[in-house]
Order: structure tokens, then C-alpha cells, then sequence
């Protein structure tokens, strides 16, 4: 008679087998692959829980696949009334794109983001920059005030935003807010319901739970987005939070925390209100109508600069991972400078390759990254990287006055990368993230000079690294 524990013992073997062959056809890159293989065979039973939690991508699932539907039913119904327009637009900027036209065209192409001109942008400096900013324009606001955020906390700065967004309540202002429910884990319920008795709507973009935990913890919505009266946009890496504010957080035992933000007024932010809509109507099962709450400001505007933006953004509800397209096709088309900073760099296979071979061409490519991480398994995940780029005379640098966690790159003094993605696989094919392409020299100078500036801070990392005066 056979007993259950053979069943079990060879049930658990054809489960193994299953997950082996799966784990092989899903990942391309060879070193996730063995990291699972690892996994799964030398903890067994705890292995594979943790694979069909963390492992199976799933950017196919039923409910992205809705999302996604929404998504681009919107697109859609934007193209058919503004596409010749947009196509107008691109190729009367094509001289000034210089040989990021085909950047922008793809981009277009893939996601139906036009190149948008009319824009004034500011490059803010940390949360001591961004917040005061922020509050300001909240401040001014008329009409709408939208907020989307990977880390929310109401604590001294966010409750400062607190205050500011019931006083805009109480005069009678449309708020509506999307936090992450895994960023934004410990938020605390009685303020939730203070915001809403005041009838401000704010919604977890997916709410984690027992039955769908995977889906919601290992597909994480990483943008930090805010809209205001469809005139006004920020996006960028600061959440909101006292850490991120260095004149705020006297309090905390945290060290300096240096970020970037970019703030839009323009034609831009239309496409930052676009994603959030979409956003809003997946989290909440409303149907608010794009067109009804977009200002899409084709018209000429009175600025004195009119800096060029694109707005680009992916998750598990795109077709296509359309941030790393982006990021491989600005390094293939570099020819003197690619200026990278990011907290975390464990770049796939293709952006490995697309380094090595803008390196080969001459181009001068340095990486700003933290001296420590937040994430130890991270920081030893990445040092391989550095090591096997360093040998193609690609430049590391450690920042070492705090913790770095802006995500920003300046492709030869022109092209201006900025968002809320990181160098890394979960920000290309797992989160949900949104970037910002300013095509203007004027911009990319002052990025340039910021990363200039944080080298003076850092060490140059070497087989032994030189520390460089702060």
C-alpha cells in the first residue's frame, strides 16, 4: 500500500519539475534564473512558496489585461482627435531635437505621449525645494487637485500637506488621492477618515490581501505624481514623507537624503493628468472621462522658455516595457556624455550591453549610485555590475554625504531623463512608473551641474576607491 508520504515525496517532484521548466522559459536573463533554480532547489517547499509569490511574472494577468484595455481605449480616442497635430508638432521640432527625433517619435509610436512644447519646468532640489513649491501651488489651487504617491505619510511634512488639502476642501476643490498599499503600509486610519469627512477621495491604487498578495505586493505603483487644476505637474523620485525633507526631519536619526523632482507648467502635464485618470478609474471602478478633466493647452502660452517634454510611463498594464525602450534607445544614440543616477542599478542584459557599446563608441558614460544602500541585498546584487562594467571603462561613483536616491540621466548635454524609475528590472517590468524626457540644452545643463556637483561628494569607485573631497 502506498502511503501519503510517497504521494506527497513525488507529488512535490512533478511540482519541482513544473517549476524548473517554468523558471527556465520565463527568464531570459540567466542569473535571475539561476537565483531561482538556487531558491527552489536548496530550500525546498519554502523555495517554491516564495517563487509563486515573488517569482511568476504575471504582467499578463486578467487584471492588468482590463487596465491595460482601459488605457489604451483612452489613447485611442485622444490619437484620432490630436494625431495631426502631434505629428505636426515632431516634425517641426526635428532640427531642434537633433538626433533625438527618433526618440521621441518612438515613444509616440509606442504609447501615444506627443512631444508637447509649451512648457516652463523647474528642477527642484530635495524636499526642502519641493515641498514649500508644492504647498505653494496647492495653495493657488482653483479647481483640481490630484496626488499620487508611492510613500505617503501625514507626519510633520505630509502634515503639513494635510492641512493645506482640507483648507482647499472646505473651499469647495475636487481632491482625489491614489497611495500605494505596500509604500504607504502603517498609514494611519483616522486620518484617512479626516480627509474623508472633509470629502476628499483618497483610494489605495491596489489594496493588498490575503487572496491576491502576490499580485498587489510584487506589483507596486511607483509613481509620485500630482496635478493641479490640469495646469500644473510634478513627477519625480521625492515622495512625501519627513525623511525626504533635510530642513524637516531634525527629529529623525535619518542622514542627508539627496532627491530630485521636476516641476511642469505647460502642455506636459496633460499627460501626467492622463496617467493619473486611468489610474484612478482602475483603483476606484469610477469612470471619470479623460477628455471632461484635461486642459490640454495646445495653444500657444505665454512663456519665456518653451522647453520640450515627454511623458513616458509603463507597468503591468503596458504592452510594451516603454521606459526601458526609452532608456535603451537615448544610450544607443549618445555620442559624447551619458550622466546616470539612481539608487539602485541592477540593469537586464540589453541595458548591460547598450552601456558596453556606448563605452566602445567613445561615449564617456559615468554612474552616480549610493555609497550604501537602503537595501543591503540590493548593494551586493549590484557590485557584480559595477565590477563587469568597470572593465569597459565605465566611470562608478559612491555618493557618500547621504543616501542618493534620485533617478535622473543627461544624454550628451541635451536630452534630460527624470522620473520615478530606477536602473533596475522591478522599475522596468514590474512597477508602475512614469518618466519625464526634457529635450532642451538649457535643462540638461543645469541637471548636468547638479551631478557634477554630487561627484563632489562621492568616491570614485575602483578596484581601490579614491575618496574625492565634499
Amino acid at each position: 500500500m502506498i502511503s501519503w508520504f510517497t504521494i506527497t515525496y513525488y507529488a512535490y517532484w512533478v511540482l519541482l519539475i513544473y517549476v524548473t521548466i517554468k523558471i527556465i522559459n520565463q527568464y531570459t536573463i540567466s542569473s535571475r534564473a539561476s537565483a531561482w533554480l538556487f531558491t527552489v532547489y536548496v530550500l525546498p517547499v519554502v523555495g517554491v512558496a516564495l517563487y509563486f509569490i515573488f517569482g511568476v511574472k504575471k504582467r499578463k494577468r486578467r487584471i492588468y489585461q482590463e487596465k491595460q484595455s482601459s488605457n489604451q481605449r483612452a489613447l485611442e480616442n485622444f490619437h484620432a482627435k490630436h494625431s495631426d497635430k502631434s505629428l505636426a508638432v515632431m516634425r517641426q521640432q526635428k532640427d531642434n531635437l537633433k538626433q533625438f527625433h527618433g526618440l521621441s517619435k518612438m515613444i509616440y509610436r509606442d504609447t501615444c505621449s506627443r512631444l508637447t512644447v509649451n512648457n516652463q519646468l523647474t528642477l527642484l532640489e530635495n524636499g526642502e525645494q519641493k515641498f514649500p513649491q508644492l504647498l505653494k501651488d496647492i495653495d493657488s489651487a482653483e479647481h483640481t487637485i490630484h496626488l499620487e504617491y508611492y510613500i505617503l505619510r501625514f507626519d510633520g511634512v505630509g502634515g503639513q500637506l494635510l492641512e493645506a488639502l482640507i483648507r482647499k476642501a472646505k473651499q469647495g476643490l475636487t481632491i482625489r488621492i491614489i497611495y500605494d498599499d505596500y509604500g504607504s503600509l502603517g498609514l494611519n486610519q483616522s486620518v484617512l477618515k479626516r480627509l474623508r469627512s472633509y470629502g476628499i477621495e483618497i483610494w489605495p491604487f491596489s489594496e493588498l490581501s490575503l487572496f491576491a498578495f502576490s499580485d498587489r505586493l510584487n506589483y507596486r505603483n511607483h509613481r509620485k505624481i500630482v496635478v493641479i487644476d490640469g495646469k500644473i505637474g510634478y513627477v519625480g523620485g521625492i515622495n512625501v514623507g519627513d525623511e525626504y525633507d533635510n530642513d524637516g526631519n531634525k527629529n529623525l536619526p535619518a542622514e542627508f537624503w539627496r532627491d530630485s523632482h521636476l516641476r511642469i507648467e505647460g502642455q506636459g502635464v496633460a499627460y501626467l493628468q492622463n496617467i493619473f485618470i486611468n489610474d484612478w478609474n482602475f483603483c476606484t471602478s469610477q469612470q471619470l472621462e479623460i477628455e471632461d478633466e484635461l486642459n490640454f493647452h495646445f495653444n500657444d502660452v505665454p512663456f519665456e522658455e518653451r522647453q520640450m517634454v515627454q511623458i513616458v510611463a509603463s507597468g503591468p498594464d503596458s504592452a510594451l516595457p516603454s521606459i526601458l525602450f526609452s532608456m535603451l534607445h537615448a544610450i544607443h544614440t549618445a555620442t559624447d556624455e551619458i550622466l546616470i543616477t539612481t539608487p539602485y542599478f541592477i540593469p537586464n542584459q540589453s541595458l548591460m550591453k547598450a552601456l558596453k557599446i556606448a563605452a566602445l563608441k567613445g561615449v564617456r558614460v559615468k554612474v552616480l549610485v549610493p555609497d550604501k544602500s537602503d537595501n543591503w541585498v540590493v548593494n551586493a546584487a549590484a557590485q557584480s555590475f559595477y565590477y563587469e562594467l568597470l572593465q569597459d571603462e565605465i566611470e562608478f561613483y559612491k555618493y557618500t554625504k547621504g543616501f542618493i536616491h534620485a533617478k535622473t540621466m543627461v544624454v550628451d548635454g541635451f536630452l534630460s531623463v527624470m522620473g520615478t524609475a530606477n536602473f533596475d528590472e522591478r522599475s522596468f517590468e514590474l512597477n508602475f512608473e512614469v518618466n519625464a524626457l526634457i529635450y532642451d540644452k538649457g535643462f540638461a545643463s543645469q541637471l548636468r551641474t547638479s551631478f557634477v556637483r554630487d561627484l563632489q561628494c562621492a568616491k570614485h569607485f575602483r578596484i581601490v576607491a579614491k575618496t574625492l573631497s565634499c
